[in-house]
């Protein structure tokens, strides 16, 4: 009986996950990762049919580790949606790959009309907590994250690139600010 192979699907994910955060999203190729686990590129087509399947997976675990990240942020000060809007933003300055990976790459797009954004399901929830945003439609809800979403990119995107010295705390407070003004502009004020 030939030996049970070392190499795993859990190894093979691990290994071009973080191949993709140091490195970025077009250094995920198979022989990339069979050089990272030292064996051939024949263990990795032998658990993925081919490298978009396993850059999906990949994909995938960036998502799950960016909302970690986002959640991990706590500020008693602050309400629960601020505090996920803070985490963002140190997910953008500190995960520089893993944040091109899943706003900048391009790698899926999103229609705002029948998919649902990164990050949407956990933003809207917390936004909720907040007193104004208690009672509005699921529509008015999407609206006010989607435009806040595509401020919080951008910021993201300078924060990452450091292509603007902005201090995180100048950061907040222009989030502050906009939520405040998207808020307004839905009526929803104090």
């Amino acid at each position: 009986m030939p030996p049970k192979s070392e190499i795993t699907q859990e190894k093979v994910l691990s290994a071009a996950f973080e191949l993709v955060r140091t490195q970025g999203l077009e250094a995920l190729t198979a022989r990339n990762v069979a050089q990272t686990l030292h064996c051939s590129t024949q263990p990795i087509y032998s658990l993925y049919n081919n490298i978009e399947e396993l850059k999906s997976s990949v994909y995938d675990k960036a998502a799950e580790f960016a909302r970690h990240s986002m959640v991990e942020y706590k500020d008693d000060a602050n309400s629960p949606a601020l505090n996920l809007t803070i985490g963002f933003l140190y997910f953008a300055q500190n995960e520089k790959q893993l944040f091109r990976t899943l706003y900048l790459s391009g790698y899926r797009q999103y229609n705002p009309h029948t998919d649902q954004f990164l990050g949407e399901e956990l933003t809207t929830f917390y936004m909720r907590y907040s007193k104004r945003l208690q009672d509005v439609s699921v529509e008015q809800l999407k609206r006010i994250f989607l435009k806040l979403m595509i401020y919080l990119i951008g910021i993201g995107t300078l924060l990452n690139s450091h292509t603007l010295e902005l201090e995180m705390n100048e950061a907040i407070e222009m989030i502050r600010e906009m939520y405040e003004m998207l808020l307004h502009r839905e009526g929803l004020t104090y």
